[in-house]
């Protein structure tokens, strides 16, 4: 049976996290998997320094002198009260008819879930990271590294009836309509294909790639100028009010200044809908 592992943290979305998670596994008829990772403390800066002033510790010691004593008791807090988190989520699926599993690890975040990337059928996670930044870390290296679609959430959850596609003509966003017209998740929903070109002509033909796969679809083909294409895809978004943006990670459009750009924080503050990330 297909499985969607859906990442949970104790913060704000873990609700919206939760929602979104049950209803993709719903949709697609495949088994929830919530995962939650107890992050161990990463080493400092400071222990480099340490080791290159001629002062050799050990990896216990290092951590000890960067984080005081071992707090076996808080370990044991930190593990019941994730146990609790995911023994509700379990509850959230039942009350859903749909049954749920759970993963509940230390350690690394990317270095545990990379071990189940080739069972994911895809991910579903919160964007925000540990510290309320606007794309969390574990969300964009997850996202880099495992290859396997991600929906990022960022909202309360709601039905996906519409879909919008940042569509460049490159390779990625090739790829990205041709999955929104096989994903049993989109099945039902209404796809728009967006294109950002000053170039009206060029604009058209780029989308006449889209339009030859998307044949006999539900789906609307938009032609917008601009200068900045992020910004052109999310004032669509909202105009329409479409349900979610799909896009290629490594397009040379939207997400790549999503993540790298130095709009990244607005564009991504903006969206208010979430994120379906191809690899």
């Amino acid at each position: 049976m297909e499985k969607v592992f859906i990442c949970v943290d104790d913060n704000a979305l873990f609700q919206p996290v939760c929602d979104y998670g049950i209803y993709v596994a719903k949709t697609i008829k495949a088994e929830p998997v919530f995962i939650h990772v107890i992050e161990s403390p990463e080493l400092g800066e400071n222990f480099y320094g340490l080791a290159a002033g001629g002062i050799v510790l050990g990896e216990k010691d290092m951590v000890l002198s960067q984080y005081g004593t071992f707090d076996e008791d808080s370990n044991k807090i930190d593990e019941e009260k994730s146990k609790a988190m995911l023994e509700k989520c379990v509850a959230m699926a039942d009350e859903q008819g749909v049954k749920a599993s759970t993963i509940l690890r230390d350690g690394d975040f990317l270095d545990i879930i990379e071990e189940y990337k080739n069972e994911a059928k895809i991910f579903v996670l919160g964007i925000k990271g540990t510290n309320n930044e606007d794309v969390g870390f574990n969300a964009t290296m997850l996202i880099k590294e495992m290859k396997v679609p991600a929906l990022l959430v960022n909202k309360e959850f709601s039905p996906i009836n519409s879909v919008l596609v940042a569509f460049d003509g490159t390779e990625a966003a090739v790829k990205t309509v041709k999955f929104i017209k096989d994903a049993k998740l989109l099945k039902n929903a209404k796809k728009y294909v967006i294109n950002v070109n000053n170039n009206a002509e060029e604009s058209q033909k780029t989308l006449e790639v889209a339009r030859e796969i998307l044949k006999g679809e539900n789906a609307e083909f938009v032609s917008v100028s601009g200068d900045v294409p992020g910004d052109e895809i999310i004032k669509y978004r909202r105009a329409n009010n479409l349900d979610l943006i799909a896009t290629g990670a490594f397009s040379k459009g939207f997400f790549k200044k999503l993540i790298l750009g130095s709009v990244s924080q607005d564009i991504l503050q903006n969206a208010l809908v979430p994120i379906l990330v191809l690899a």
